[in-house]
C-alpha cells in the first residue's frame, strides 16, 4: 500500500465523490478510482458501495479514516518539521471580503517568497461555514471575522486587523451628516445579516432606531455601496476602500468610536500550532495587510 493513497480516501469521504476529490488533489477522476481499487485490495474489503448511481463509502471506510486522521495529521507535522524547505499544500479558506480585496496581493507574496507552498481554494466563503470546514479538517487554515460569541478550542486565531464599520449614504442626500438623522430618514439597506459583521452592524441601528425595517438586504459590502450610490438608501458596511468609495457617489462617516470593530484573523486548528506552512502563509499576510 503507498501512503499517498490515505490523503485520497479522505479527500472522497470529505467531498463526497471520486470527482470532486480529483479537483481538489488535481488527479483525474480515473486515478483516484484507481487508488481507492488499491486501497481495497490491501484491506482485502469494500471500501465503497458501488450499486447505485453515487458511490456511497462503506461503514468500513468510514473507520479507516476516523483511524488515519489524526495519524496522518502527526506525520505530515513531522515531515514538514524535518524539510529544508517550507513546501507542501495549503487548503484556505477565505471571507468572500477578503476575496475580493487583499487575497489576491496575499497569494502573490506567498509564491513569491514560498514557492512549493501550493495554495488551494475553498468554494465556501462565509466566517460559519469555513469554521465549521476547519473543525472538520476538510481545510487547514481560514481567514475569518472573529465570532462575538467565541471560538472553538479547538481552534487557534491569530488577529490580522481589526475593521472599523462606516455609515455610507448618498451623495446628493439633503440630510445634515448626522448619523441619527440620516438613520431616522433614509431607507435602510441592510447589510447581509446572515453574516456576523451584518450582524453588527444591524445590532447598532436598531440602537439608534429600535423600529427600523430594512428596505432591502445585500449579501456583500461593495454590492451595498452600488445600491447606496443610486439613492436607494443608507447602510452600516466595514468601512470600504478610499478607491471604492471614490468610484461611486456616496459619502462615509465614520463609526469607529460608535461601534464595535470586527476582527480579521486567521484561524487554524489548535493541534496545528507548529505548523511551518501555516507560520509562513500567515507572515506574508501580515505583509500584505500592514502596508494597506
Amino acid at each position: 500500500m503507498k501512503l499517498g493513497t490515505l490523503p485520497t480516501l479522505q479527500a472522497v469521504i470529505r467531498r463526497g465523490n471520486f470527482a470532486a476529490a480529483a479537483r481538489e488533489l488535481a488527479l483525474t477522476p480515473s486515478a483516484v478510482s484507481q487508488q481507492m481499487r488499491q486501497l481495497e485490495n490491501y484491506f482485502g474489503s469494500p471500501l465503497f458501495d458501488r450499486s447505485g448511481r453515487a458511490v456511497k463509502p462503506t461503514p468500513f471506510a468510514l473507520e479507516v479514516v476516523a483511524t488515519i486522521d489524526e495519524a496522518l495529521e502527526e506525520l505530515e507535522a513531522l515531515r514538514d518539521r524535518n524539510r529544508p524547505e517550507i513546501s507542501g499544500r495549503l487548503r484556505l479558506g477565505v471571507i468572500n471580503s477578503v476575496l475580493l480585496s487583499t487575497l489576491p496581493a496575499i497569494l502573490r507574496t506567498t509564491n513569491q517568497r514560498y514557492p512549493n507552498i501550493h495554495v488551494t481554494l475553498e468554494p465556501e466563503n462565509t466566517s460559519e461555514k469555513l469554521l465549521e470546514a476547519l473543525k472538520a479538517g476538510d481545510i487547514d487554515a481560514a481567514i475569518v471575522v472573529r465570532p462575538r460569541a467565541g471560538i472553538s478550542r479547538k481552534l487557534a486565531c491569530e488577529t490580522i486587523m481589526e475593521e472599523p464599520f462606516s455609515l455610507v449614504y448618498p451623495f446628493r442626500t439633503k440630510q445634515p451628516d448626522e448619523v441619527g438623522r440620516i438613520v431616522k430618514t433614509l431607507a435602510w439597506i441592510r447589510y447581509n445579516g446572515s453574516l456576523e459583521g451584518g450582524r453588527i452592524a444591524s445590532d447598532f441601528i436598531r440602537r439608534i432606531a429600535p423600529d427600523l425595517h430594512p428596505q432591502y438586504e445585500v449579501m456583500t459590502a461593495q454590492g451595498v455601496v452600488g445600491m447606496v450610490a443610486e439613492g436607494l438608501g443608507f447602510s452600516v458596511i466595514p468601512t470600504p476602500p478610499k478607491l471604492v468609495i471614490d468610484a461611486n457617489d456616496v459619502k462615509v462617516i465614520s463609526l469607529e468610536k460608535m461601534m464595535p470593530k470586527r476582527q480579521i484573523v486567521l484561524a487554524r486548528r489548535s493541534t496545528d500550532a507548529e505548523r511551518r506552512r501555516i507560520d509562513a502563509f500567515l507572515e506574508c499576510v501580515l505583509e500584505v495587510y500592514a502596508v494597506m
